[in-house]
């Protein structure tokens, strides 16, 4: 232990001297250092919260697992200083003990994985004209203000207009400058309070199109008159006004931000074009869902010799959300250009969009990305490293994220059909949570992107049925099949209920998934809304909404119905079970890897008296995939996956003994959650089924809950959703 805080007292001296400029003269100015734990805490869950307390560096925030941002003043360090060196008291040496080390955050860090040098090299040869700087925030007005107000100086002293402040709602500091130049680089990046900086995020639509033929009516019908069809919101490039078949199915066009002289319309009739029609526009083959949706045209992707930054890409969405709160479900099949997921930090982009989602109860369904470095990955896939990880937006954290499977295949072809698209970017998310959630068919092509005869139909600017393959194809039809279930009821059913039956429904009809997969694939493709919302009788599906409250965290219920048909002779259980969960936790945007504040877990099992006497819970169906931590090290699984606001558990049971089961919901705070906290609220699928679909589980079930005393209250499929599904 003496050595241990040797060592430390010398790495608090390095950041004093570090930062000694500004802990001398600008007292005010408080600076930012890491503090990485040992792997040992981290697996304990262990945080060294007595050490670093508000008299001395309190915690701001996090990076990856493990790595902890504390705010830093020269009377704090002083503080810590003597905590380390002479602190006596058990939670002292037991916070000492998970300490690896404490260093400065550099200007380097600040300038990301190329580092200052890198970025001035970027900005030399692109000479861009803005750049985007984040300023820490360390939860205390005088200080942030304080270091805003330097922020200001800086810009002035380099000769630059005063920084933009960008309007997130999620708890950043986000700035815009314009007329950086590079030898303004290193002064900005190294500034106390510069959390990073770098170029302003672009994002883009790629595709190209082959055409079929030209667009008849018997291939596009038009809405019925009597029929009140789900909404969809197109954020894209603008549908073809000239489309009258296209444009019957458009019941606003936004074009505010893009005029129509700087409108290339291919890309987002072509997405339309699925959302409303994508059945017929693929021969009515049976895996394109029967689903039919309007469509909100916002028109917010210009020409492609337009940068579309992410600024103005955010100030479109904040706008059109609250313009049509009719709209529940917004499809982004678009990506941040030239970044790929991250392990340690969700981006600033899918962080706004889970709080736009939290605020306006939509569900923005984004495409996982398309990899397109030659030649494509097969399948099996190789190895790329993390290149052909998923894009932004698709890593928010309560979004849904949709990849591509080819439905068809030609002897040519990558991969055969029904496998993961050779173009489809793969997860896992941000902070190991599993993405994408979710597949639909995007097509296939050979490994230098030939795709003729294996793409999807659609349409084009020009009136065209068109051929293409894109993640930006396979998300259209997750969005209808999504907008179909949350308007699908007499009495809407919510956000987070309607994701769960989505997953369920992927997760039912692909059947037990591997760790490897489901980076690819998710939990599979979704089926038809009609099917969804309904039970055949060889299976019974319960739903529950249960609020966790923060003083008791957990919902159990007692007495779980199982069909007499479930048990053999002997009373024990023999059929599969299958649960997802969907929950929308708080979210600390400055926590890094810890974004996602609680964990829910589900358990169901046997609830029988021990030897003693007193019942005890026991665990049956568990997590899927089982071996998701064969992929990566035990604590990032626990620390990522644990804490993943979407959960399957799955479970084909054979001869299992148990008379009473239970079902139990428990939940679980970080160790930085406030102390106010609100109810949790989860929406849970279960579904009991029969595999050779002979047994009459849906009756039973409904007896069993009688007999137990359980509310049973079938879901209302509302008659447009009926209409649907005869297509």
């Amino acid at each position: 232990m003496d050595q241990q805080r040797g060592t430390l007292l010398g790495q608090i001296a390095e950041v004093r001297r570090q930062f000694g400029g500004v802990l001398q003269h600008r007292s005010h100015l408080p600076a930012v250092a890491r503090v990485v734990l040992k792997s040992e805490a981290l697996a304990k869950s262990h945080r060294p919260m007595h050490l670093f307390d508000r008299n001395s560096c309190p915690i701001i925030g996090g990076e990856a697992f493990g790595h902890i941002l504390v705010s830093v003043t020269s009377k704090g360090l002083d503080e810590l200083a003597e905590d380390v060196g002479h602190g006596s008291s058990d939670n002292i040496k037991a916070d000492i003990s998970t300490l690896r080390r404490i260093e400065p955050y550099s200007a380097d860090d600040a300038a990301g994985d190329v580092g200052v040098a890198g970025l001035l090299a970027v900005v030399s040869e692109q000479r861009p004209e803005l750049l985007r700087v984040r300023l820490f925030r360390h939860g205390r007005s005088q200080a942030d203000g304080a270091l805003y107000e330097e922020f200001l100086v800086l810009a002035k002293s380099l000769g630059l207009p005063p920084p933009e402040s960008l309007p997130y709602l999620a708890d950043i500091r986000l700035f815009r400058l314009r007329g950086v130049t590079p030898d303004m680089v290193p002064k900005l990046a190294a500034f106390v309070g510069t959390q990073s900086i770098g170029l302003t995020p672009q994002f883009e639509v790629k595709a190209q199109y082959v055409p079929v033929g030209h667009l008849k009516e018997a291939d596009f019908p038009g809405p019925e008159p009597d029929v009140e069809y789900p909404l969809v919101g197109l954020i894209d490039t603008g549908t073809d006004p000239n489309n009258a078949l296209l444009q019957a199915w458009v019941v606003a066009r936004d074009e505010e931000d893009v005029p129509q002289a700087d409108q290339d319309n291919a890309h987002g009739s072509f997405v339309a074009g699925l959302i409303a029609n994508g059945h017929h526009l693929n021969h009515k083959d049976p895996r394109f869902p029967r689903t039919q949706c309007r469509v909100v045209d916002v028109v917010a992707v210009p020409k492609a010799t337009t940068p579309l930054h992410e600024d103005d890409l955010l100030n479109t969405i904040h706008r059109v959300v609250k313009k049509y709160p009719d709209v529940k479900v917004w499809n982004l099949s678009l990506s941040r250009k030239g970044m790929t997921c991250r392990d340690d930090a969700f981006s600033e982009f899918g962080m706004e969009l889970d709080k736009l989602q939290q605020i306006h109860d939509v569900t923005f369904v984004s495409c996982a990305g398309n990899f397109d470095e030659l030649p494509l990955r097969g399948w099996p896939p190789e190895d790329l490293g993390e290149r052909d990880r998923i894009n932004p937006p698709a890593d928010s954290a309560i979004g849904l994220s949709v990849g591509s499977m080819a439905h068809v295949d030609r002897p040519s072809s990558r991969v055969k059909k029904h496998e993961p698209s050779p173009f489809s970017r793969r997860g896992p998310g941000a902070a190991f949570l599993p993405k994408p959630e979710v597949c639909h068919f995007g097509g296939n092509c050979d490994g230098q992107l030939n795709y003729r005869q294996v793409g999807v139909l659609s349409v084009d600017a020009s009136g065209q049925v068109c051929e293409a393959i894109g993640t930006s194809f396979s998300t259209p039809v997750v969005a209808s099949i999504l907008a179909s279930i949350r308007a699908g009821t007499a009495t809407p059913v919510s956000r987070n209920l309607a994701k769960a039956l989505l997953v369920h429904s992927a997760a039912l009809a692909h059947g037990p998934i591997d760790a490897a997969e489901l980076r690819y694939r998710g939990f599979g493709v979704p089926g038809e809304p009609s099917e969804i919302l309904t039970c055949a009788p060889w299976q019974a599906t319960m739903i529950f909404e249960p609020d966790l409250q923060p003083s008791k965290k957990i919902f159990a219920r007692a007495d779980f119905p199982i069909p007499k048909c479930f048990r053999r002779a002997d009373g024990r259980v023999e059929g599969e079970f299958l649960m997802t969960l969907v929950y929308d936790p708080p979210l600390d945007p400055n926590a890094g890897a810890e974004y996602c504040q609680t964990n829910v877990d589900v358990s169901l099992g046997t609830y029988d008296k021990d030897k003693d006497g007193k019942p005890k819970h026991e665990i049956k169906i568990p997590l899927e995939p089982r071996d998701y931590s064969k992929l990566y090290e035990q604590h990032l699984v626990e620390f990522g996956f644990k804490w993943s606001p979407v959960k399957v558990y799955r479970r084909a049971l054979e001869a299992t003994g148990g008379e009473r089961w239970r079902l139990m919901l428990k939940l679980l705070y970080r160790a930085s959650m406030p102390g106010r906290a609100e109810p949790q609220r989860a929406a849970l699928v279960v579904t009991l089924f029969d595999p050779t679909r002979q047994k009459a589980v849906y009756d039973e079930v409904v007896r069993a809950m009688r007999t137990s005393g359980w509310s049973t209250v079938d879901l209302r499929v509302a008659a447009r959703v009926r209409a649907q599904g005869r297509g």
